[in-house]
């Protein structure tokens, strides 16, 4: 009951999470990949207006799972940061080590890191992917100017430009992106060295 409780809980909600932004991502690559495909074969007014609504929902969708996600994910990655403070802790302050507690401590050590990297990598890939439809919109838009496309179809490319999708953050304190992994675990081993430098003086 007790591994249930501090592993197999967060282990779930830590897949779940990542599974849906890693999703999201996916859809978000599959509209990247729609929009190159039109920044290579030219504007057409049909593809436009019906990748405009996909663009639309899919806006929508992001905004859903940033609200949704937010809390869990904050209260998961205080949870595993605990996590990884207590183990760093248990090794420099623990007396007569035993092979099981090291058992212990490195299974707790590995799933911490595991879930902080694995949600914020899955987390951080939304932003990555709306980099590249911010892109190449841009693109689109920059090539089409020069030619005589239909001005109905550049205002619907100028109008995804100005829609800016949400960054995924942690209840809106973390942000979740590849430097928060490097400053998460600089500040764990920063406070793991001053706790060993106080007991030793």
């Amino acid at each position: 009951m007790t591994f249930l409780c501090l592993f197999m809980t967060p282990a779930l909600a830590a897949v779940l999470s990542g599974t849906i932004y890693f999703k999201t991502s996916d859809l978000l690559r599959i509209l990247h990949e729609d929009l190159e495909n039109i920044r290579i074969v030219g504007l057409n007014y049909n593809v436009v207006s019906k990748l405009s609504l996909n663009y639309n929902v899919l806006y929508e969708f992001v905004h859903e799972v940033k609200r949704e996600l937010s809390l869990t994910t904050f209260l998961l990655l205080c949870s595993q940061w605990f996590n990884l403070n207590t183990v760093l802790l248990s090794f420099i302050l623990g007396e007569n080590i035993s092979i099981s507690f090291i058992v212990e401590m490195t299974a707790e050590l590995i799933f911490a890191v595991a879930f902080i990297i694995g949600i914020i990598l899955c987390a951080s890939r939304i932003s990555s992917q709306v980099s590249r439809v911010q892109t190449t919109l841009q693109l689109i838009y920059n090539k089409s100017g020069t030619l005589k496309y239909n001005r109905i179809s550049l205002r619907i490319v100028k109008n995804m430009m100005d829609i800016k999708f949400p960054e995924m953050s942690a209840y809106g304190i973390l942000q979740l992106n590849p430097a928060l992994i490097a400053s998460s675990f600089s500040s764990a081993l920063t406070y793991g060295l001053l706790v060993l430098n106080i007991n030793r003086s």
